[in-house]
């Protein structure tokens, strides 16, 4: 609290100390602005048109995860309302080449195939319409497959060519007995892929995710909760602003929000997480990406207002690079990642001139109305408890 109100009180750093309570049309700290008085927009599209047509040497670690990398920029070109300057039907052709078949011969188990993979590293042929497994180490992955449908619906795919029934067994074979999910067969598991599942089944028309098991999911994420009120990547870990997002997302899917307690407690860790950018947990780095992972979790408890939007404005701005991109923090070289989530987080927040984020799926509201997943107006007052007295703050969708 000493080190907050340092901040607080230091002139030119941390969130100002003379906010503007109930700013016009946003968040707190300032009547909302353009995007234009921050960003340059100009400069953030070249980058992201260039990521999508060559992505530079560094990425190249990152050729397991092509799927992930064209996500963050098509969504980042959608959010910034420029698809129409990328080919939507050659990304649509790759992303389909991408799905992991089940070959008609084949026992192959339902982990194995179904989803899709994130490029055609091993070896798989390219083929408009998907191909079956090349080697046992061609499997899809879950992170990747809830990837490739969100770029679908954002290039407004109508995913008539998805293995529907393939990809929920897929991801229901995935399912372990504490609610989890794993990557893959095999591999590593927690909120993130639990997260993935949910956004999955919501995706493919499985509205009430009846393909996987909801209520020992919503247990695991309810006790995945810590003392503080954030949310941890499993029971007993620490709280994070990545795993607290897919956390809150995962139960808004599953229309099980109301399920979780101390939700005052956790609009208060969010809060508290905003330095003027915002931070992943207490003590760190203020961090771009965290504009989306804890601006989110503020969405989804009807708390965004509550953000200080001005702060968080003038962070991305110092974090931009003047050739394009927008890195984690001042000093730091760009990445499309970090590009995407800043901007989602400045949407999220109230900035002009963006399009309006879904915070559930990590789409633009745009897309997910067009294909029919636009979350229904539910709320109920959320009411914290303040040294003082408990004062109604924010709404929070059900």
């Amino acid at each position: 609290a000493t080190a907050r109100e340092a901040r607080m009180e230091a002139p030119g750093q941390g969130v100002p100390n003379a906010a503007v309570d109930g700013a016009e049309g946003g968040a707190m700290g300032c009547a909302t602005s353009h995007i234009s008085k921050y960003i340059n927009t100009d400069k953030q599209i070249a980058y992201l048109l260039s990521c999508i047509a060559v992505l530079p040497e560094p990425y190249a670690s990152l050729d397991t995860n092509r799927l992930t990398v064209a996500y963050f920029c098509v969504s980042a070109l959608d959010v910034l309302g420029q698809l129409d300057r990328i080919d939507a039907p050659s990304i649509i052709r790759w992303v389909y080449s991408l799905q992991v078949l089940p070959a008609d011969d084949s026992n192959a188990p339902p982990e194995c195939c179904g989803g899709f993979r994130g490029s055609g590293y091993m070896g798989a042929p390219f083929d408009e319409r998907g191909s079956v497994s090349s080697c046992e180490y061609d499997s899809a992955h879950i992170a990747m497959t809830y990837t490739a449908l969100a770029v679908l619906l954002i290039l407004g795919d109508d995913l008539s060519r998805v293995k529907r029934e393939s990809a929920l067994r897929f991801v229901s074979a995935l399912q372990d007995g504490t609610g989890c999910f794993a990557a893959y067969s095999g591999g590593e598991r927690d909120m993130r892929f639990l997260f993935c599942a949910t956004a999955i089944c919501a995706m493919l028309g499985d509205a009430r995710c009846d393909s996987i098991d909801v209520s020992s999911a919503t247990q695991y994420v309810c006790s995945s909760q810590a003392f503080d009120g954030g949310l941890g990547l499993g029971p007993g870990m620490e709280s994070h602003g990545g795993s607290t997002y897919t956390g809150l997302a995962a139960l808004s899917l599953m229309g099980k929000i109301h399920m979780l307690e101390r939700k005052d407690k956790l609009v208060q860790w969010c809060v508290e997480r905003q330095v003027s950018g915002f931070q992943g947990r207490p003590n760190k780095a203020e961090d771009t990406c965290y504009s989306f992972w804890i601006g989110a979790s503020l969405e989804l408890l009807g708390a965004h207002r509550l953000t200080h939007l001005d702060a968080l404005s003038q962070f991305a701005h110092r974090c931009q690079y003047k050739y394009g991109g927008i890195a984690k923090c001042t000093g730091s070289h760009p990445d499309v990642l970090h590009t995407y989530f800043a901007l989602c987080g400045l949407s999220l927040a109230g900035v002009r001139g963006l399009e309006p984020i879904d915070a559930r799926l990590g789409v633009s509201l745009r897309a997910a109305t067009r294909a029919g997943l636009a979350a229904p107006d539910a709320t109920c007052a959320l009411v914290c408890e303040t040294d003082e007295s408990p004062t109604e703050v924010a709404m929070y969708r059900k």
